[in-house]
């Protein structure tokens, strides 16, 4: 494994082998989710029991501050549609350039 690899993972997991990711990207598949109408009032109280966040591009510009964040895992697949039994229509929507602008540990 590369240096990067081991550096990005080191970011995301514990020295005991263990994470925990706090998902913020709910919107996106399951619409309209109660409690994340403001995602930033949501994550903040959250921050200290999480080692990374799962986000959209959207939420992580809009509603995480920049200095003294947790790593980030960001959400790069979209769709023009949730309907339909799974989300099978998915494409990548966001380029290496901007995941490295925006700093990302690690995509998903």
């Amino acid at each position: 494994m590369d240096w990067g690899m081991k550096n990005r993972l080191a970011q995301l997991i514990q020295p005991d082998g263990r994470c925990f990711f706090l998902p913020i990207d709910h919107g996106y598949f399951q619409g309209p989710t109660s409690c994340l109408e403001k995602p930033g009032e949501t994550i903040k109280p959250l921050l200290p029991y999480c080692d990374a966040l799962f986000v959209t591009r959207g939420v992580l510009r809009s509603c995480v501050d920049p200095i003294g964040s947790k790593p980030i895992i960001l959400r790069v697949s979209g769709g023009t549609s949730v309907i339909g039994k799974d989300l099978a229509d998915e494409r990548i929507t966001t380029s290496i350039d901007e995941i490295m602008r925006l700093n990302a540990a690690a995509v998903g």
